[in-house]
């Protein structure tokens, strides 16, 4: 719900957020930030929020997204999808950092043709997921970044059901479990 705990070392649970409203379902990624290990949570209903062993801090910096619903680290940045306002759009951070919204620091959006439902890491590509289409985005850096489709005949639909699998990406389709190697453009289907 609206308040976020972590676990202690004898079992017991220490809170140490509790400002989020109407919260839903939490994605949250874990990195590392020059030496600093962070884990970052969205929630589809607020600023996301970082947190480094002692200090939550919202990430609502000017440009940053507002109720992201999911979060991954991809390429030294963090990539924040699902804004209930621009759901076909996807908010990068600056590179080597998770609070730089700034365009001329190298961050970004990139839309699709199709409201997300979640992004999944995997290997040197980021996989956007969408209710009727698939995407990849390869490059290193808003200079190079190209989104090329995967397909655009089938979706996810529901991104909490995106795992790594056997050396594949398994996600729900609307015919039930698929990968992302046998639903790829130019395979059988």
């Amino acid at each position: 719900g609206t308040k976020v705990y972590k676990a202690g070392t004898t079992g017991s649970w220490t809170q140490i957020e509790s400002g989020r409203t109407s919260a839903g379902k939490y994605t949250h990624f874990r990195y590392n930030l020059a030496g600093t290990d962070y884990i970052v949570w969205a929630d589809g209903a607020n600023n996301a929020s970082k947190y480094d062993g002692t200090t939550v801090t919202d990430l609502n910096a000017s440009g940053a997204p507002s109720d992201p619903a999911y979060v991954v680290g991809h390429k030294d940045a963090l990539f924040f999808a699902g804004m209930s306002s621009t759901p076909q759009a996807i908010v990068f951070t600056a590179p080597f950092t998770d609070d730089d919204f700034s365009t001329a620091n190298g961050a970004g959006t990139i839309r699709v043709d199709s409201d997300i439902t979640g992004l999944f890491p995997f290997r040197d590509q980021l996989y956007i997921f969408c209710e009727e289409r698939i995407f990849r985005l390869t490059g290193n850096t808003i200079a190079d970044f190209v989104v090329q489709p995967v397909t655009r005949e089938i979706g996810c639909i529901n991104g909490f059901t995106i795992q790594e699998f056997a050396g594949d990406i398994v996600f729900l389709g609307p015919d039930g479990l698929r990968t992302v190697a046998g639903t790829e453009i130019g395979r059988a289907s």
